[in-house]
Parts: C-alpha cells; sequence; structure tokens
C-alpha cells in the first residue's frame, strides 16, 4: 500500500473529527498534511492542526489535541482503516499517531515494488516552476557562496521533479555593464604589462590573479596584436573566459542548466523598454532630478527607486522589472528565486514592480541563501592560495570531491550560516556525514553479496518476524521517506533530507551492531535481508536525490 494512500485516508479520519468538534463549522479548511515527529517516541506521524483551529474554538491546542485523540480511532474505524493505527495521542499540542505493524511491514513491499520510483509521485503535475539561482557575474570565479546556491538549487528542482513538478533550471548571465567594462579595462591592463607595457591599473578592477592568468593566455594566442584593440573586445574576452569556467565548474558538480538568460538580450529585444512602457502606461514612473524614477512606495518597498540616472544610463531594477516580467509571460505558476544575503533589500522594490503590473507578486518567492564560512583544523580559511582574494568554489570540489561538498553544503537551512569543515568533509570515519550514510550503504551490499538463502524464501518472506525495536524503526524511516521528500519540496527546503539520510543509516547501523542479518534461522534471515535491501533502496534513492553516488564497495 502507497504511503501517500494511507496519509490520504489517515487525513480524512482526521478531518472528520475536525469537523465534529463543538463550535467549529464543518466549511471551514484546514492544511491536513501529516508531519514527521523529530523525536521517535512520538509516534509516526504527527498533525500540528490544533494549533491551526485554536483561535476559532478560542481553546488551548493540547485541549483540542486530546479531543482528537480521544475520538481518532472511532473515525478510523468508520473509515474502515482502524487496523491502520496502534493507538493515537495528544503531545504538546500535536495529534501523533502510531502506525500498526501490519502497515509498517507492508511497506517493505511498496519499496522494493516500486525501486528507484519509491517516494516520487506518479502523477505529473501541471504546475511550472522557474527556479533562477547561481546567476553569478562572469567577472571571476565561483565562490563558496555560489556552491552553495549550485547545491541547494539543484538538489530543489530535483525534490520538486521527484513531486510530480515541472521545473526550470534557470541562470541570469548579467553579460553587460559596468562590471563587465571593469573586467575589460583589467584584462587589457594586464595584458598590455605582459606586454611590457605601462598601463595604469585601473582603481576598481578586478585583482585577482585570474585576471594575470587570462591576459598571459592572450599573449600566447594573440601576440601583440591585441595592443590597439578597443575596448569592447577585452570586455568580451574576458566574459567569455569567465564564462567557460562558470560552466567548466558547474559540469563538474553536475548541475547543468536548462536556460541561460542573458541581460544583454533582454536589452536588445526591447523587453527592457517595454517593460518600463507598461510601468509609464500604469503611472508608476515620474520624473524627478533629472533621473527616471519608479514609484514603488505606493506597492509596498521602503522608499521610490531610481530606474534610470540623470545620463540615461539604466539601474539594475530596469532589467531586474523586465527579466521577471518575461518570466510570468511565459506562464509559469510560480518563480522561485535563490539570491544571496547581499540582495535582501532587492525582494520588496521586485514584489512591488510585480504589483505595479498586476502580476501576482504571491508567486514571485525569493528565498535568501546565507553565507559559507570554511574551517581547516577548527580556524577560518582566510583567503585562497591561487586566487589572492577568496576561496573559489572549484577548489573546494578539488580539495573535498562533489560528493561532500554537495552534502555539506545541504546540511543547514537556507537562512542559517553555513560552517564548512574541509578536514571533516575529507575524512573516511563515521563522523563525516556523508561518509557515515555511503558506508551504511556499502555496508548493506556486502551483506546482500553473502546471502546464500533459498529463492522460495527470498520471495516470500515473513515479515511479520520484524518485531525487534530496532527493526520497527528501520521500518518507521522506510515509511517515512515519501513524507520527507514533500515536505522538503513544500517548503523548498532540500536539509531535510540529509537529516533523514544520516537518521536511516544511524538507525540501521545501530540495528546491525545489536542484530545479526545471517542467521541458522532461515525465515528471519529471510526477512531481515529484504528489510535491509529496502533500506539501501531507499538510502541510493536519497543520495541521487542530492546528486551524491551510492558507492557498494567502501
Amino acid at each position: 500500500m502507497q504511503t501517500a494512500v494511507i496519509e490520504k485516508r489517515l487525513s480524512e479520519a482526521l478531518c472528520l473529527a475536525v469537523q465534529h468538534l463543538e463550535g467549529l463549522s464543518s466549511t471551514e479548511e484546514f492544511f491536513w498534511g501529516w508531519e514527521v515527529p523529530k523525536d521517535p517516541s512520538f509516534g509516526d506521524l504527527s498533525s500540528p492542526v490544533s494549533f491551526r483551529i485554536a483561535a476559532s474554538l478560542k481553546t488551548p491546542p493540547q485541549v483540542i489535541a486530546q479531543k482528537l485523540a480521544d475520538k481518532f480511532l472511532t473515525y478510523c474505524e468508520a473509515a474502515g482503516i482502524a487496523s491502520w493505527v496502534d493507538r493515537a495521542c495528544a503531545q504538546s499540542g500535536f495529534l501523533n499517531v502510531y502506525l500498526s505493524h501490519t502497515v509498517l511491514v507492508d511497506v517493505v513491499r511498496e519499496v522494493l515494488r516500486r525501486k528507484s520510483g519509491y517516494g516520487k509521485r506518479q502523477n505529473r503535475s501541471s504546475a511550472a516552476i522557474n527556479l533562477e539561482f547561481v546567476s553569478a557575474n562572469p567577472t571571476g570565479p565561483l565562490s563558496v557562496a555560489h556552491g552553495r546556491q549550485a547545491a541547494v538549487g539543484d538538489v530543489l528542482a530535483r525534490l520538486l521533479r521527484s513531486q510530480g513538478l515541472r521545473v526550470t533550471k534557470e541562470y541570469y548571465l548579467n553579460d553587460e555593464g559596468r562590471q563587465i567594462e571593469m573586467l575589460g579595462r583589467s584584462l587589457k591592463a594586464r595584458y598590455l604589462n605582459e606586454l611590457g607595457i605601462s598601463e595604469p591599473f585601473p582603481e576598481e578592477g578586478y585583482h585577482g590573479l585570474y585576471v594575470i592568468d587570462h591576459a598571459k593566455k592572450c599573449v600566447r594566442r594573440f601576440g601583440s596584436s591585441l595592443k590597439a584593440a578597443p575596448l569592447r573586445r577585452f570586455m568580451e574576452l574576458g566574459m567569455q573566459d569567465q564564462l567557460l569556467e562558470i560552466k567548466s565548474v558547474l559540469k563538474k558538480f553536475g548541475l547543468q542548466f536548462d536556460r541561460w538568460t542573458s541581460q544583454r538580450w533582454l536589452r536588445t529585444s526591447g523587453r527592457i523598454e517595454q517593460a518600463l512602457q507598461q510601468l509609464q502606461q500604469k503611472g508608476a514612473l515620474y520624473e524627478a532630478e533629472g533621473a527616471t524614477w519608479f514609484a514603488s512606495t505606493r506597492y509596498g518597498d521602503d522608499k521610490d527607486r531610481v530606474i534610470r540616472k540623470r545620463d540615461g544610463e539604466l539601474t539594475y531594477l530596469a532589467p531586474d522589472i523586465a527579466y521577471h516580467l518575461w518570466k510570468f509571460q511565459k506562464g509559469y505558476q510560480k518563480l522561485l528565486n535563490l539570491w544571496g544575503p547581499d540582495h535582501h533589500g532587492y525582494i520588496a522594490r521586485v514584489k512591488a514592480a510585480m504589483k505595479a503590473l498586476n502580476l501576482p507578486a504571491d508567486r514571485l518567492l525569493v528565498r535568501i541563501t546565507q553565507l559559507v564560512t570554511l574551517t581547516r583544523h577548527g580556524k577560518p580559511v582566510p583567503m585562497s592560495k591561487r586566487q589572492g582574494e577568496f576561496v573559489t568554489f572549484r577548489e573546494v570540489l578539488d580539495e573535498v570531491g562533489v560528493d561532500a561538498t554537495r552534502f555539506f553544503y545541504l546540511m543547514r537551512t537556507l537562512d542559517s550560516p553555513l560552517d564548512f569543515d574541509l578536514d571533516l568533509a575529507k575524512s573516511q570515519s563515521q563522523e563525516n556525514p556523508v561518509y557515515y550514510v555511503q558506508y551504511a550503504h556499502a555496508r548493506i551490499c556486502s551483506i546482500l553479496s553473502k546471502s546464500r538463502l533459498p529463492l522460495r524464501q527470498r520471495l516470500r518472506p515473513n515479515l511479520n518476524l520484524l518485531c525487534e525495536p530496532e527493526e520497527r524503526m528501520l521500518l518507521r524511516w522506510l515509511f517515512q521517506y515519501p513524507i520527507t521528500l514533500r515536505l522538503c519540496a513544500d517548503a523548498f527546503e532540500p536539509h531535510g533530507l540529509t537529516v533523514f539520510l544520516r537518521k536511516l543509516s544511524e538507525s540501521f547501523h545501530v540495528f546491525y551492531t545489536k542484530h545479526r542479518v545471517i542467521l541458522d534461522d532461515p525465515q528471519r534471515s529471510a526477512a531481515r535481508l529484504v528489510l535491509i535491501r529496502a533500506t539501501q533502496g531507499v538510502i541510493a534513492n536519497g543520495l541521487s536525490l542530492l546528486g551524491i553516488s551510492a558507492p557498494r564497495k567502501m
């Protein structure tokens, strides 16, 4: 029986219990999705519905939860699913449900039947989401902060797709403007210096060694033929080189974007001017102090914003407005952007522009991805040896590998700063969380390879023999895997999957420490072999969604 069906039927029973509470209208709607209790002793499923209806009933959540617990089994019996539930109780305002052994062992069969499809929703949704992330300007190598966005965005897309949503992974390329000009000036100065020609370096130029490296490549490729080349030529060369580097490191990371959208294309296609014309027609622009302003305070921003400077140059806000307008015109139901903490102030002004254009600003969701601190030997890593200014994303990949980099980037929620311990990420020990999870998978593969049970016993195991506490804990985690995926996707927060995999692996290691799998008793051996094979499948599925390998030997 599918976990989704169990959730749905239990939700229907809970809905009836809630509707029959005295003082609550049966027409009121609430979210019935179940959650996973953080403490296994609190049950297999948990509902926070008491908190959502407490204000309507003017009753403390714990009192409501107790009333629901007293009646829940009655409504389960009326729905013909009483055998699914052992008991229900109230705990700190939550309704906690303990599932029957029959339901939990049936999950093993579902895992083995659906294999890599377990946890994924089979019905494909028509909802389309545009997920824009990384989007670093092509003026230098990707930083470790960009790497965190790459990990979060890629795994979030995988999670959303696993739940039946259509996702477009998009990189917005700021390929024109002052920063590109400054890159060109920096490259030109370094190039001329390499030729022995004195050329002052721009005060606001890019001082990284990568610019010097590129200048040397230009000398090898072009010789002195670029001495009289215009600035535009160096801007193009500099941007092309950095874009190649960005795409190269993303490929190494296992990330491929579905679409790259260019700011230059937005301008040359006329979409920026079209967006400004629409704002003008709606009376959202005005002239003051020789500049054009967007009256964003009318739409929830804290102050009006300049959109065209006195010299006629557009601010960054103009292409941002055109870009989001264009994405809405493409028909996406939701726009999801992952931005760095330095872009927090842009959220209100972009949403204001969407409101001014009569677009659904509530369908624009921006998640801020906090910064990363690298540590080695317990101390922050100050700078890169090669770059001279900052540690690059590529350097982290080269040092610790793709698997550890992905897992470590996802071990905290997006809004929490991340401490990335390089020493721990490289270690092959149980303290290293990705090694711990991968080792659980490899250990199960090793056990399964040693099994020599007859085919009949392997195909028809007696799963009712899985009654030890450690066995039940494994069954519980297998059941909760699809719920974990749903919760992570609904919250646009993939870190919960790393938490789940660590707990599932821990439960397996505890089980394996206390119980032998291959025994003289063939029936019990068969049951345990099926249990760990299902566990192996779920670990592999979870690692696959993270873009991490599931080794069979370690």
